[in-house]
């Protein structure tokens, strides 16, 4: 029973942090626009990993959950 609350205990607060960051860089894309400038965000660069970076004047974001940027 330990064991299992521990298990819950180290789990959640990976959920909490992931669904946090997802949030984070929906809110950050804003439908394809940015925040700050009004600017449409234009794609500069892939990372290794899928992660796409954008970036609007002189403001850059990056996105690595699939389904945001669609």
């Amino acid at each position: 029973m330990l064991n299992d609350l521990l298990s819950v205990l180290v789990f959640v607060p990976f959920i909490i942090v992931g669904v946090y960051a997802y949030r984070s860089e929906k809110e950050t894309w804003n439908d394809g626009v940015c925040r700050d400038n009004s600017v449409k965000w234009e794609t500069f660069d892939m990372d290794s990993q899928g992660g796409r970076g954008y970036k609007a004047g002189d403001c850059y974001c990056w996105i690595s959950w699939p389904g945001i940027d669609r």
